[in-house]
C-alpha cells in the first residue's frame, strides 16, 4: 500500500517496514535483535532456528528494494551483546554499498564502539525533507510544523468475531503528525492504541494491508 505525506511517497510493506522510493530508504523499527537469546538465558524455551529468522527477512529485503540506506528507528538490539550480534555484523557487511543509520532507542544500551566497528551511524533524529523527522519515539515537545515517523510503541489493530474470538494485528497507525511503525521483529507483544475520528490503522492481515479508520 502507498500512502503520501507532505509529498512524499511511502509504501507500507506487509513485512512490517516502508520503503521511500525518493530517498531509497528501507525503515524499519523495534527489531529487538538478541531478544529470544536473552530469554533462553533466562530459562524460557525458545526454538534455536527462530533466532535469526528477522535478519533474514531484512536481507531478502534489501536484496529486493536495494536501498542505499537502511534506517533502524531505535530498539535495534533487545539487551546485552549475544550471537545476534555477530550475526548482524556479517549482514551489514554483505552490503558495503548501503548506508546503515540508527535512531538511537531505549533498548540500544550496548556501548558505541560496536556500532563504530559496525560501520552503523548513530543519531537521535534523521530529518527528510518537509520537515519529516524518523526517529525511535516522538519528543517530549513535537514541533508542530514536523511530522513524525517512530516506532516504539509496537502498535496493533484489534478485531473481533462473530463468535466472541478476538484477533490481534500488527498495524501502521497515522494519528495527526504521526506515523508509527509496527514492530520488525517477530517476537514482540503489541500495543492497541485508542482510534481517533482523524486517525488511520493500516492493518497487516495474511500479507496484505488492510485501511482500517475506527475500531471493530
Amino acid at each position: 500500500m502507498i500512502i503520501t505525506i507532505r509529498g512524499l511517497e511511502i509504501q507500507l510493506l506487509a513485512q512490517k517496514l516502508i520503503y521511500i522510493p525518493q530517498e531509497r530508504m528501507l525503515v524499519i523499527a523495534d527489531m529487538h535483535l538478541g531478544k529470544l537469546i536473552h530469554f533462553r538465558r533466562e530459562g524460557i524455551f525458545v526454538p534455536s532456528q527462530l533466532e535469526s529468522e528477522d535478519l533474514l527477512v531484512l536481507q531478502s529485503l534489501i536484496d529486493e528494494y536495494q536501498p542505499s540506506e537502511v534506517v533502524f528507528l531505535g530498539d535495534l538490539f533487545h539487551s546485552e551483546i549475544n550471537s545476534d550480534y555477530d550475526r548482524f555484523l556479517k549482514m551489514i557487511q554483505s552490503f558495503p554499498d548501503v548506508k546503515f543509520t540508527l535512531t538511537k532507542g531505549n533498548h540500544d544500551i550496548i556501548p558505541r564502539n560496536f556500532f563504530k566497528q559496525a560501520q552503523v551511524e548513530i543519531t537521535e533524529e534523521k530529518v527528510l525533507k518537509n520537515d519529516i523527522v524518523l526517529r525511535h519515539q516522538s519528543p517530549k515537545k513535537p514541533l508542530e510544523n514536523h511530522f513524525y515517523v517512530i516506532g516504539h510503541i509496537h502498535p496493533g489493530y484489534l478485531l473481533k468475531g462473530r463468535g466472541r474470538q478476538i484477533y490481534r494485528f500488527p498495524c501502521f497507525y497515522q494519528s495527526k503528525n504521526l506515523l508509527v511503525l509496527p514492530a520488525f521483529g517477530t517476537h514482540t507483544g503489541l500495543y492497541i492504541p485508542e482510534l481517533l475520528p482523524e486517525d488511520k490503522s493500516y492493518v497487516i492481515m495474511n500479507e496484505e494491508i488492510i485501511l482500517m479508520k475506527e475500531r471493530v
